[in-house]
């Protein structure tokens, strides 16, 4: 608890810091619709059109908050260079994301004949909980592409509980102002495993923030910013081994 309280404080002052970093998420949203519309009709090389340019912003939006995280004060330039910043990188991930979607599409669910969607949404399930951190991999992490999935699934198996408590907590208070928590279990955790899974390129996110009203949606954005900046926060604590408490303390204390 008193982990997760001083990085939350933390978060609190480096995202206050680096407000308008929040409002690139509404930026981002804007160009994935004027694109989509401009690339539909061309069918499957409109599709990767437009995958590119999803990993693109995903690429400026980590690199923006891997500054907020550092604690480094966030300039315009930044966001211009934040779109090639990390590009490869995120379609490194996004290939490999695609590759293990094909073999259970192929090969696993036809092969599991009228238990597929069981199937499938089982390990859609894994998937979120294994490869959640992904996104703070990208920018704390060095590996990359499979090799990232792998360190992702061992950092969840070395620090899987306090990890994901709170992302469950924080993916809970989103849903539950949507009406997303009633209904039967099973569906309430597909919904959350929707939100919370880095293989759905951001969609989930996307998805609750376009069934939203207009006046959450202001409420939502500034939560998803803290979101990510403590989760950066946590993220690094929790890799930095038994010294971590002790590495926190001083950062807090400058």
């Amino acid at each position: 608890m008193r982990l997760y309280g001083d990085a939350a404080g933390l978060a609190i002052r480096r995202g206050l810091a680096a407000w308008p970093v929040m409002f690139s998420l509404v930026l981002y949203a804007g160009i994935f619709m004027v694109v989509g519309q401009l690339v539909g009709p061309l069918g499957r090389a409109g599709g990767l059109v437009l995958g590119l340019v999803l990993a693109a912003c995903f690429s400026s939006y980590i690199h923006l908050i891997s500054q907020v995280v550092s604690g480094t004060r966030v300039k315009f330039a930044d966001l211009r260079q934040s779109f090639g910043a990390r590009f490869w990188d995120v379609v490194s991930v996004l290939f490999a994301f695609w590759i293990i979607d094909l073999i259970l599409t192929q090969l696993i669910a036809p092969a599991s004949g009228g238990k597929a969607p069981i199937v499938i949404a089982l390990f859609g399930l894994a998937m979120t909980v294994f490869f959640n951190p992904v996104p703070e991999l990208l920018y704390q992490g060095t590996a990359r592409s499979f090799q990232l999935l792998m360190e992702s699934g061992r950092f969840i198996s070395k620090h899987g509980l306090e990890w994901l408590l709170p992302n469950v907590l924080f993916a809970l208070a989103l849903l539950a102002p949507l009406g997303m928590l009633r209904g039967p279990a099973g569906l309430v955790v597909l919904n959350i495993s929707a939100l919370l899974a880095p293989n759905n390129d951001g969609m989930g996110l996307y998805a609750l923030f376009s069934r939203a009203p207009i006046y959450l949606q202001i409420p939502m954005l500034v939560s998803v910013h803290f979101v990510m900046v403590f989760r950066g926060l946590l993220f690094g604590a929790l890799t930095r081994g038994g010294s971590r408490q002790r590495d926190l303390r001083g950062a807090w204390k400058r």
